[in-house]
């Protein structure tokens, strides 16, 4: 499948702001499931300057801004290639051990509500236990728009009943890692038609399974990745895969933030 995505966020300060440093991380992952045929990222404001890939395989940038008070759009436009391997993870680039991955993080400590979702003994190295694990997250919570933000943990959206993708998918991260399953939170874009589809990233999670490897399952879908995911970016949690996140020296001002986002497949001419 060829997927068109339109990716833009835009900002307006209250006041100047002296200095300005954004890390961006919106360049699709190049491995066997998806093929970057184009990608342009540019701001409308600052210098963007390409920085080396980190040992994840991340391809990212910088945008440095000095004196700033117009407003700025970042925005990527890409075209990528995908295939589907049944959730399985082929030909990525990274040099960093499955096992980094068993460690908790704030969002995604379980606790006994998150632990009970279990009702069977565990399994070592099995691609059902996962499936299963992704099963039980899925009707754990209640999917609604806007109920949750980037500060809320597993055990908060557990707690309340609802969430975003971000939720059910820290859940399910939180739950494999106390199984003794390396996983860790991934964001991107997906082509959506059903009725959770809402014009924002996603996320989902990838929980890697000995002989076979990194397994990409979406607990809010309730079901394996395929060819309508198209992965960015990956880490212990949410925090670490935010697509933008900025930095800004002697300013007490505030900021508004405003995107729009465009996932489409592309027509056969």
């Amino acid at each position: 499948m060829i997927i068109n995505i339109n990716y833009e966020t835009s900002y307006v300060f209250s006041s100047n702001v002296p200095r300005l440093v954004q890390s961006i991380m919106l360049h699709p992952t190049e491995c066997l499931n998806q093929k970057v045929i184009s990608c342009d990222i540019v701001t409308s404001k600052g210098e963007l300057v390409e920085v080396p890939k980190d040992a994840l395989g991340h391809r990212l940038y910088n945008i440095y801004n000095k004196n700033i008070s117009e407003p700025q759009t970042i925005s990527m436009k890409c075209t990528v290639e995908t295939k589907d391997f049944f959730g399985l993870m082929k030909g990525l680039s990274e040099s960093v051990h499955p096992d980094c991955f068993l460690r908790q993080t704030k969002l995604t400590e379980p606790d006994k509500k998150i632990l009970n979702l279990v009702k069977k003994k565990v399994e070592k190295s099995s691609v059902d236990f996962c499936h299963y694990l992704n099963h039980c997250v899925s009707s754990s919570i209640k999917y609604v728009s806007g109920s949750t933000d980037i500060h809320t943990s597993a055990v908060d959206a557990i707690s309340q009943g609802s969430g975003v993708c971000q939720d059910f998918s820290h859940i399910l991260v939180g739950l494999a890692r106390f199984h003794g399953y390396p996983a860790r939170y991934v964001n991107g874009f997906m082509l959506d038609d059903t009725d959770l589809a809402s014009n924002d990233t996603h996320a989902w999670a990838e929980i890697f399974i000995a002989n076979l490897g990194w397994v990409g399952f979406d607990p809010c879908h309730g079901k394996c990745i395929d060819d309508r995911y198209v992965r960015v970016g990956c880490g212990y949690d949410f925090s670490f895969t935010s697509m933008i996140k900025g930095v800004k020296t002697n300013y007490n001002g505030t900021e508004l933030l405003n995107h729009q986002l465009s996932v489409q497949a592309q027509t056969s001419q």
